[in-house]
């Protein structure tokens, strides 16, 4: 039982603020009778004076934008150097061609100065041959001679040429047969004393 009276003694839910049995005066409004909002759901005037935090905006990220007028980007430019161009630059002087193994009917080109014969990719002669060493001879053509030298490189297994043992070295000639390990390579010399490549680059 509500332990609420109106003023006429009707008694009525603690809530409510007005009586609803108690007679209204006609020409005032109809009052609407409601439950009083409790006491939690009204804000205190210290809630109400605080406004409401705002949630910070998104910092803003400055994107430059190319003026219309601005100039197309340069393109890069390789120059050659001085020390490049004073080089001479190293023609074919003779080849170098497999007779057997994976290297058979496969040519590799001689050129001026010293040539790497070896198990090592980077090799000028690649010789495909677990008896060979990484970096096993070396062929070196000698223009104002006119010679192809040919000189062990410290090798394990040594290098031969017509199948003899060279110590530590022996120039070539026309069709000799170098061996490194069970590989055989036919020699084809393309300069002499009489042909040669000139300094426009002529062979004469």
């Amino acid at each position: 039982m509500a332990d609420k009276r109106c003023e006429n003694g009707h008694y009525i839910d603690e809530s409510w603020d007005l009586c609803p049995y108690c007679p209204q005066d006609p020409e005032s409004e109809v009052a609407v009778v409601r439950p009083a909002r409790s006491r939690t759901d009204v804000p205190s005037a210290a809630a109400a004076a605080v406004p409401p935090v705002p949630r910070p905006l998104p910092e803003p990220v400055a994107v430059r934008m190319a003026p219309e007028n601005d100039a197309p980007a340069e393109r890069t430019v390789v120059l050659r150097s001085a020390e490049n161009e004073t080089q001479p630059r190293r023609y074919v002087v003779g080849w170098l061609v497999g007779l057997n193994g994976s290297a058979r009917g496969e040519s590799f080109p001689i050129r001026m100065g010293r040539n790497v014969l070896g198990r090592d990719r980077r090799a000028d002669v690649f010789v495909n041959d677990e008896q060979a060493s990484s970096h096993h001879a070396d062929l070196v053509f000698r223009p104002e001679e006119g010679r192809y030298i040919l000189m062990d490189h410290n090798s394990t297994n040594g290098t031969y040429v017509n199948e003899a043992e060279i110590e530590p070295r022996r120039d070539l000639a026309m069709r000799d047969i170098v061996r490194i390990g069970g590989h055989r390579f036919l020699f084809v010399p393309l300069c002499s004393g009489e042909t040669m490549w000139d300094s426009e680059g002529a062979l004469q």
